[in-house]
């Protein structure tokens, strides 16, 4: 079959591959550094990484504007899906989402710290969380939508980029804790149960993306074939093995799982993971198209 095959070049790069990870990682940090206004109760034990975790989420915004410009190719290119908005255009609703984000989440640090507005900080919460959880989304859907890209155009792609991004945000909340000393029992439990569920849920979502190149269309087979011989260390040892199975090992039993220091092992291995199957499924997507 692949002998009648063209393999395209990629134009989308290094900057998607690492503007897709920081994005939800920044919507993740931005969703439980406001827990503790928004729930409360056990929350409250993620009080002190709050400020931290607003100052990750805006300087990660920061850096993400420039990488998708500069993957643009000019300013405009980025003010142009905001200005001609399409209802329809996954990459019109990222470019709201981006700059109403980062409103949230300098809104939510004057209201708590310079405007003592309480009353604020729960919309303020629930609106910017929904926000950072929706840019992985839409990442994901810029890439469903290429329906000529048979790799990419399944609807498991905007799950599983929103469920790495939870993971990717967890483990850098569980650094901050570390590193503020917010070690206490309730915080650790609360890292370790998201970590472990998004972990957990990104193994399912891997296996189904087997199943779908295996037994999917020629171009899906043929996507099979690339990953396996020219990203087969990436997906395989960086993704699968470091990124899903080692974080899945260390998590699996509570009481080993929730000490500080195999948390943050387990979520910079889940970051690893998490950062390396945006990039193969990036790249390898765009190589793919079959000629009879």
């Amino acid at each position: 079959m692949f002998e009648y095959s063209w393999y395209h070049i990629a134009p989308w790069g290094a900057e998607l591959s690492v503007y897709f990870f920081l994005i939800g990682m920044a919507g993740m940090s931005y969703a439980l550094a406001t827990a503790p206004d928004l729930f409360g109760g056990k929350f409250e034990s993620l009080r002190a990484i709050q400020t931290p975790g607003l100052a990750v989420g805006l300087i990660v915004v920061g850096v993400c504007a420039p990488l998708l410009i500069m993957d643009l190719g000019q300013p405009g290119r980025f003010l142009y899906p905001i200005i001609y908005f399409h209802w329809t255009s996954p990459l019109s609703w990222g470019s709201v989402f981006l700059v109403l984000f980062t409103a949230c989440i300098a809104g939510f640090y004057w209201a708590k710290n310079m405007g003592n507005r309480n009353d604020l900080l729960k919309p303020l919460a629930i609106v910017g969380s929904l926000l950072g959880l929706s840019m992985p989304l839409y990442t994901g859907l810029d890439l469903m939508v290429n329906t000529t890209r048979e790799v990419w155009a399944t609807p498991w792609m905007p799950v599983m980029f929103t469920v790495l991004s939870i993971s990717s945000g967890t483990a850098m909340i569980a650094i901050i804790a570390k590193v503020r000393g917010v070690t206490n029992a309730d915080a650790m439990a609360i890292l370790h149960t998201i970590l472990l569920a998004s972990v957990a849920t990104t193994f399912a979502l891997f296996l189904g993306l087997v199943v779908s190149l295996l037994y999917g269309s020629g171009e899906m087979q043929q996507g099979w074939e690339i990953l396996n011989s020219q990203y087969g260390t990436q997906i395989w040892l960086l993704t699968f093995v470091i990124g899903i199975l080692l974080p899945l090992g260390m998590l699996a039993l509570p009481a080993v799982g929730r000490q500080p220091t195999m948390l943050i092992g387990a979520g910079v291995a889940s970051m690893v993971g998490a950062f390396m199957v945006r990039e193969v499924l990036l790249v390898a997507g765009q190589l793919p198209q079959l000629y009879y």
